[in-house]
């Protein structure tokens, strides 16, 4: 899945935001019920975690927005694997990123945070820029045939007949190409 990175990894210094999921979920609870200088006592004495009131207070803001990011991407994933597991949808696994990407999307802007709908505005913009790199790229690495049949199959879409024509058509142009005709 596509899912952009909204939070940076945590730096190597940041203690709270490198302890392991259950401590950070036990940290935020006790902070919420307890003062800010209780909850440094309390890290110091039940889990000799020594940090500054500066570094409780930025995990108070991230650990949220962690958690939100982390069960949005979960249930994004288990819905990408539903889908593909549809035989009637017949969904292939990039189809099924790109469901699950927008789901992503939805649940994140449910948030209604504006840093974070901001993270994700970008994140689609640059996706949006590689798709279209990568067209270019691809359009560039044709020959003048297939740019032609690429025209003329845009041009008879929805003829079913002239669908049936063009594939044949396309085919004896490939072997003509390859030299096998």
């Amino acid at each position: 899945m596509r899912k952009e990175t909204i939070e940076p990894k945590a730096r190597g210094d940041a203690v709270l935001k490198t302890l392991p999921d259950a401590l950070q979920e036990q940290v935020w609870q006790y902070l919420r019920r307890n003062t800010q200088g209780n909850t440094l006592a309390w890290l110091k004495k039940a889990h000799s975690i020594k940090t500054s009131p500066a570094a409780l207070s930025d995990f108070w803001h991230w650990y949220p927005r962690t958690r939100f990011v982390q069960e949005a991407k979960t249930a994004s994933d288990e819905l990408a694997a539903a889908v593909t597991r549809l035989p009637e949808m017949k969904v292939t696994a990039a189809q099924a990123r790109e469901i699950a990407q927008a789901n992503f999307e939805i649940l994140a802007n449910r948030n209604r945070d504006p840093e974070l709908f901001a993270m994700l505005s970008a994140g689609e913009e640059k996706r949006e820029r590689l798709r279209l790199e990568r067209e270019k790229f691809e359009w560039s690495k044709k020959t003048e045939a297939e740019k032609g049949l690429d025209a003329l199959h845009a041009e008879i879409k929805g003829d079913a007949e002239a669908l049936r024509l063009f594939q044949l058509f396309r085919a004896r142009v490939l072997l003509v190409q390859e030299g096998k005709a």
